[in-house]
């Protein structure tokens, strides 16, 4: 427990120094990691509307093993958004007004505070912003957590392992930004396993390579056979035979998308387990091709924290994971 107080207390301060030196116009941004304000019309705030805007927002996340909402969301009305909220992290402004003759979306950033992810959305009626969110809450929702992942690479990159960095560079020749606290666990040919412990909570990440041959190495089963087969060998349960495990009840998501070094990665989220044992919990997975090696890599966060929130635990270890990237080649030809 002292770790996770510890740790915690180290980005919590790292972040108020970057706050205050880098705020613009004097402004410190506020609002605690995951939370969202949302502004609406002062009419609209306790309203069947204003209901229907927090239904919308808060459907479940993906690929975590309870329920949880993407953001906690605090609701104003327009009236309330006075100067001291106008700082806040997550800034959603929702304004219902005759003057637009059709809907309008902006995305802004650093709008009133330094690392600030704001969204505007101008419609004529309230049947019309209903519909709206309803088809680009997704959208907006990857757009403020891709803002809350920056938020912690920023962070990492203040308060770093380069102990564990310089290991990970070693054996897999990557740069990655690993925050203090994490410890190496393993290390094996193409393996990796570094974690951070507490008394209740720990957060792991796995690393593996293996050669590139072709692209139906990318595929979901491919992925999940080959990871099952590197846990299985490498992570150990808490009692003898238990060892970890991915679990198929619940579905598998997989995403293609430009995670890693803005280039083709696929990315898993599910949920594991630890076989002739109790544990479980969240993880996602990346895999992309370092050209460099022509070696397939894959990076693995994990969390265990039983029967608590584990959607901003998750995001630190996407915020590693996605930091990943590779030296520029040098040219060594003598002209």
């Amino acid at each position: 427990m002292k770790n996770l107080v510890r740790y915690s207390l180290l980005v919590i301060c790292v972040f108020v120094f970057y706050s205050c030196k880098n705020g613009i116009g004097g402004s410190t941004m506020t609002g605690e990691p995951g939370e969202l304000l949302v502004v609406i019309n002062d009419e609209y705030k306790n309203s069947e509307t204003g209901d229907k805007v927090c239904e919308i927002l808060n459907q479940e996340e993906i690929g975590l093993t309870q329920s949880e909402s993407p953001f906690s969301l605090i609701l104003i009305s327009r009236n309330s958004f006075s100067t001291t909220f106008r700082s806040y992290r997550n800034i959603l402004y929702l304004e219902v007004d005759k003057k637009y003759a059709k809907p309008q979306i902006q995305y802004r950033k650093d709008l009133w505070a330094k690392h600030q992810a704001y969204v505007s959305i101008g419609v004529n009626n309230p049947e019309e912003l209903q519909n709206v969110l309803e088809v680009k809450s997704g959208n907006i929702i990857e757009y403020f957590i891709q803002s809350e992942i920056e938020r912690y690479q920023q962070l990492y990159k203040q308060a770093n392992n380069q102990i564990v960095e310089k290991s990970i560079k070693k054996q897999f020749d990557i740069n990655i930004s690993v925050p203090n606290g994490f410890n190496i666990n393993k290390i094996d040919d193409n393996f990796m396993w570094i974690s951070l412990e507490s008394n209740v909570h720990s957060q792991g990440l796995i690393i593996y390579e293996r050669p590139y041959t072709d692209t139906a190495q990318f595929g979901k089963n491919a992925l999940l056979n080959y990871r099952d087969s590197i846990v299985k060998k490498h992570i150990p349960g808490p009692s003898e035979g238990s060892f970890m495990t991915t679990e198929y009840i619940i579905p598998i998501q997989s995403k293609v998308g430009k995670y890693i070094n803005d280039d083709y990665t696929v990315e898993l989220r599910g949920k594991w387990r630890v076989e002739n044992d109790f544990m479980a919990g969240p993880f996602t997975s990346y895999t992309f091709c370092n050209p460099g090696k022509n070696k397939l890599i894959t990076i693995e966060g994990y969390v265990y924290y039983p029967n608590k929130e584990k959607r901003n635990f998750m995001r630190q270890l996407q915020a590693i994971s996605r930091s990943v990237s590779f030296d520029k080649p040098t040219n060594n030809s003598e002209e």
